[in-house]
């Protein structure tokens, strides 16, 4: 790149700061990197500018490589790190104004990362851009002295759990001992409290308490535990040398960085959006863009946000919500008052003049996850105006063409869909039930069922890495549908798939509630 755009782009980013400031942004130094396709893609491969080798990552390059040489897609306009100080890469290939567009764009993320409680909590955890760079020394360590074959294995089934983590990332987890002393005192307090009684005579209850003492006692885990790598780094039997320990518990750490993040995508996304927009727009304004690269940003952005049927393009939506969230609460336009009118030429007309929309949206940029955001905001209203619809593919009959059509347009369903999805971002919900089934320390998990099976294919391979980080059998309980001709099903009943480290068996059950 000449040194002159260089110099531009550096005093544009100055007043991109100046005017995101004037906004009410919390900002801070960003180190921006110019950097051609090929580094931009080993980025989205390994998730960092360095990361531990992996064949995965290679897959990866090799993938986006083939898409961006043959289509011209797949690379992003930018990728930014929630590093201290930030990071991000810049194009060399891209136009000016879309680099431009781009810095805007993270300043808007880098305000969200350094005020959402969310994406803070994934700063505080660590600061994985700096970690990456020492685990990429001590991996390779490994690769050489243990093998590849060996190395990788290790990797490959602490990643087939990875993402089992607990459902809240915010709360305390307790390790097991600690967890048992505390619900068996609480037990033990309310047969005190039952005994003091004057006049008790129900016997029942403190048989049943001391019943459920006897087995905490004996229980592992006390109560199911939903992060399964952190359970097996500090239970399995095999047991894990020191540097299994270090790759598995280096996985598990980069996965919950990744989660907080992840549960936040939709407003991070938006948020940035709406940033660079009226960032943009004071630039045009303020003269220091021209009418024709305001034009050329103008087309670059209706790309960003351009409406996909069959996926909920992030950045489209989630600037419409902030969009909306200004245009309610600057006219008042929720509470009880709101709610309870159902005339929708009120709804037009309503005007409170509160202006309180800027206010509203930073308050949610900095205390919401987009499950939380769609639980609270995603009523009638904005999911028709945003159109928020299921989709799903038909062939027509007279010319064979797959269209997209609607398959539910209903607000409550569609959000029921969202909040699930939203939860845990299509992780099915899998716990430990036990560390020590049958008496001999095999390892017993559970599966959350909410309709949708597990895919068998899936299911069977991550029980075979399971048994090589646990050493002994591992079962699984799961629920498989009951369907009749048309697909649709009718029933289920409880799976228990079993691995004992040479055979795969099933056991069929009861019918499951």
């Amino acid at each position: 790149m000449k040194k002159e755009l260089i110099n531009r782009l550096n005093d544009i980013e100055k007043e991109i700061k100046r005017i995101a400031e004037e906004m009410g942004l919390t900002t801070t130094e960003v180190e921006f990197e110019i950097v051609s396709s090929r580094k931009m893609i080993e980025s989205m491969a390994y998730k960092f500018t360095t990361n531990f080798s992996h064949w995965s990552h290679g897959r990866d390059y090799d993938k986006l490589k083939t898409l961006y040489e043959h289509q011209g897609a797949g690379i992003p306009y930018e990728t930014v790190w929630n590093s201290d100080p930030p990071k991000a890469f810049l194009m060399e290939t891209n136009p000016v104004i879309l680099n431009i567009l781009v810095m805007a764009h993270v300043y808007g993320h880098v305000d969200f990362h350094l005020e959402n409680r969310y994406m803070r909590s994934a700063a505080d955890y660590m600061d994985l851009a700096r970690e990456a760079r020492k685990v990429e020394k001590r991996f390779k360590t490994y690769e050489r002295k243990y093998g590849l074959d060996a190395y990788e294995q290790v990797i490959d089934s602490a990643f087939s759990v990875c993402w089992h983590l607990p459902p809240d990332l915010l709360c305390e987890q307790e390790d097991d001992e600690t967890l048992r002393e505390r619900l068996i005192d609480l037990k033990t307090e309310r047969i005190r409290s039952l005994q003091k009684r004057e006049f008790y005579e129900d016997k029942s209850s403190i048989k049943d308490l001391k019943n459920e003492i006897n087995e905490l006692k004996r229980k592992t885990p006390p109560v199911p535990r939903y992060d399964i790598l952190r359970y097996i780094l500090e239970n399995s039997p095999k047991p894990l040398d020191d540097w299994q320990k270090d790759i598995i518990s280096t996985i598990r750490e980069q996965s919950m960085f990744f989660e907080f993040q992840k549960r936040c995508k939709l407003l991070n996304e938006g948020w940035a959006t709406y940033i660079h927009l009226h960032i943009m727009r004071r630039l045009y304004e303020e003269k220091l863009i021209t009418p024709e690269e305001h034009k050329e940003f103008s087309a670059f952005h209706a790309k960003v946000t351009r409406e996909a049927p069959q996926t909920l393009n992030w950045y489209s939506v989630g600037l419409k919500f902030y969009e909306d969230l200004v245009y309610r609460w600057d006219r008042g336009m929720h509470g009880d008052e709101f709610r309870e009118s159902k005339d929708p030429d009120k709804w037009v007309t309503f005007d409170r003049n509160e202006n309180k929309g800027i206010a509203k949206i930073f308050e949610v940029r900095k205390n919401y996850t987009d499950r939380m955001a769609i639980e609270e905001f995603f009523d009638e209203m904005f999911m028709r105006d945003a159109g928020i619809y299921l989709w799903s593919e038909e062939t027509d009959p007279l010319t064979g063409e797959i269209k997209q059509v609607i398959a539910e347009d209903d607000p409550v369903k569609v959000k029921r869909v969202l909040k699930s999805f939203f939860s845990l971002y299509g992780t099915p919900v899998i716990t430990v039930e036990s560390g020590n089934y049958n008496d001999n320390r095999e390892l017993y998990l559970k599966h959350e069922f909410t309709g949708q099976e597990l895919n068998p294919m899936l299911e069977a391979g991550t029980l075979e890495n399971l048994h090589y980080l646990w050493g002994k059998p591992v079962h699984l309980e799961t629920v498989e549908l009951e369907k009749n001709e048309a697909g649709v099903p009718t029933g289920a009943k409880k799976l228990i798939h079993c691995f004992d480290g040479m055979n795969h068996t099933i056991e069929m059950e009861e019918f499951a509630e």
